[in-house]
């Protein structure tokens, strides 16, 4: 990268500029990190570096100088200030300008074209009118002549027509072009340093500053092989992406990219933690949230509060990825995905129905992910055996986390449920109470040329009166209960050779005193 500067031998002489251009840039979510870098042969004494066409976004603040390379030297004071490019921006509007004034040109040749096109075959269509008194072969002859000139004249309109397409999109772009001049790059920051040095040598100039004008995302592709040769299950090639984004203004060439993890979106420390007051709550007929106390509201608010690159781990709570080959990254609002990583996860494959709720069957893998970096969270796009499946949102994952996927509805398997008991009525002798007896067959049939793994989901009514009972009727063992730590959800985990049925019951009964109704269910 070729960038011309030189610096003023004393304060005294007009300073020699230097146009910035970025030599790497460290990413987060929220901004960037941007460096500028150079060397310069300095004289001794005092000097001017002027260094223009830094981003208007360069937050002063953030900005560090550094001059190394010669023993002694100091630096006397920095400075930046707004610089307007309105010579940058009339020269740039002139050029497009002209280009348009050329474009708008052909159009309207090629519009004139057309138009005399037109013109003959309208004259041919009069001529065809009045052909006065003609034989039938001189009407013959014309006839054909007519035909063939017209034909001729509508062949030349359509290729007229097809060659102004192009210069109206050129015309187009041209417009929008001369639009973004005048409204954007209006205006960039220079850093002005003023210095001491006490010998001649080679000056290692170095900026950094931060934007809020660049950052980026994560983005993932899952791609599920479901048939591995000489391997049981699946796996899964989870690729990450990293979405850049930057409209600094400039273009980055050859820029040394680091996307780094950290995210500023959260803040910097806890949120205040205060005293939970709380007093006797005087009887009322209705209460609703709006009235809460003081108390609650500050509860409920507490609980809403969110606290193919090289890794490089700076300490055990940072970390950021190094892509391998400097990239270029153009000013502008797209974003531009590069790869990061790709991660290969064995999975198990099963199909998992709730059968009372839906009887589809949806394919889902199971893996645990392993990599010593963690990753963000970011839409994630699904394939399952080179099919496009659909999206969903990836949550953040670290080193030894499961993963569990959904890649679409599983055709194969077919889900029906046999209701076999629906019984509510009075019973007892001493005590009557209202009782509801629920039992259901669900039959999970395998279509698939292979044998399948599923898991059946059912859940039993859960009581929170002393008043309402609930028991389990026929329930199919083995079951496990209280799946993820939710009362009376149920899961069964079996496999189901090819074309046969698996059959599972599951039933309960709900009991509460006579005068008291039962749920609604």
């Amino acid at each position: 990268m070729t960038k011309h500067s030189l610096f003023a031998i004393t304060i005294a002489m007009t300073p020699m500029l230097a146009l910035a251009e970025i030599t790497s840039a460290t990413l987060y979510p929220s901004h960037a990190e941007l460096t500028w870098e150079e060397r310069e042969q300095v004289s001794s004494g005092a000097g001017i570096l002027d260094i223009e066409g830094l981003p208007v976004s360069l937050q002063g603040q953030s900005l560090q100088v550094q001059l190394s390379g010669i023993n002694g030297l100091k630096i006397q004071q920095v400075q930046v200030s707004r610089m307007e490019q309105a010579e940058f921006v009339a020269d740039e509007a002139r050029r497009i300008r002209k280009e348009l004034a050329e474009v708008t040109l052909h159009i309207q040749e090629k519009e004139d074209s057309i138009q005399a096109w037109n013109q003959q075959v309208t004259l041919m269509s009069k001529a065809a009118e009045s052909p006065h008194e003609l034989s039938a072969s001189e009407l013959n002859d014309m006839a054909a002549a007519l035909k063939n000139t017209t034909q001729s004249a509508l062949g030349e309109i359509r290729a007229i027509r097809a060659r102004v397409a192009d210069d109206i999109a050129l015309r187009d772009r041209l417009t929008r072009e001369l639009s973004q001049v005048k409204q954007g790059a209006k205006a960039t920051k220079q850093v002005r340093v003023r210095y001491q040095t006490p010998t001649s040598g080679e000056l290692q100039v170095t900026l950094k500053f931060q934007t809020p004008e660049a950052r980026w995302r994560s983005e993932y592709s899952a791609r599920l092989k479901t048939e591995l040769k000489n391997q049981s299950g699946g796996e899964v090639v989870l690729e990450h992406l990293a979405v850049v984004q930057q409209s600094t203004g400039m273009d980055w060439h050859d820029v040394d990219l680091r996307l780094a993890t950290a995210s500023a979106h959260r803040g910097t420390a806890m949120p205040p933690l205060y005293s939970w007051v709380v007093s006797p709550e005087q009887p009322q007929a209705f209460r609703s949230k709006a009235s809460a106390p003081m108390a609650d509201m500050q509860a409920e608010s507490l609980m809403g509060v969110e606290s193919a690159a090289v890794v490089e781990r700076q300490s055990t709570f940072t970390q950021s990825y190094r892509l391998s080959q400097p990239v270029d990254v153009p000013s502008g609002n797209s974003g531009q995905r590069l790869t990061v990583a790709e991660h290969t996860i064995p999975v198990k494959v099963a199909t998992w129905t709730a059968p009372v709720m839906d009887t589809t069957g949806y394919l889902h893998a199971t893996g645990n992910f392993r990599s010593e970096t963690p990753i963000p969270a970011g839409r994630l796009t699904l394939y399952r055996d080179g099919q496009s499946v659909g999206e969903t949102q990836l949550q953040a994952l670290t080193n030894g986390e499961e993963l569990t996927l959904g890649f679409g509805v599983d055709e194969g398997v077919r889900v029906a449920v046999v209701n076999e008991l629906e019984r509510t009525g009075e019973e007892g002798v001493w005590k009557s109470e209202n009782v509801q007896r629920r039992q259901n067959r669900f039959e999970i049939t395998n279509h698939h040329s292979q044998a399948m793994q599923v898991r059946v989901f059912d859940r039993l009514p859960v009581s929170q009166k002393d008043i309402l009972t609930v028991k389990p009727l026929e329930i199919s063992e083995p079951v496990k209960r209280d799946i993820d730590d939710k009362k009376g959800v149920l899961a069964w985990d079996r496999q189901i050779p090819v074309g046969e049925t698996l059959t599972l019951k599951s039933g309960f009964e709900i009991r509460v005193p006579e005068g008291t109704s039962l749920p609604r269910l």
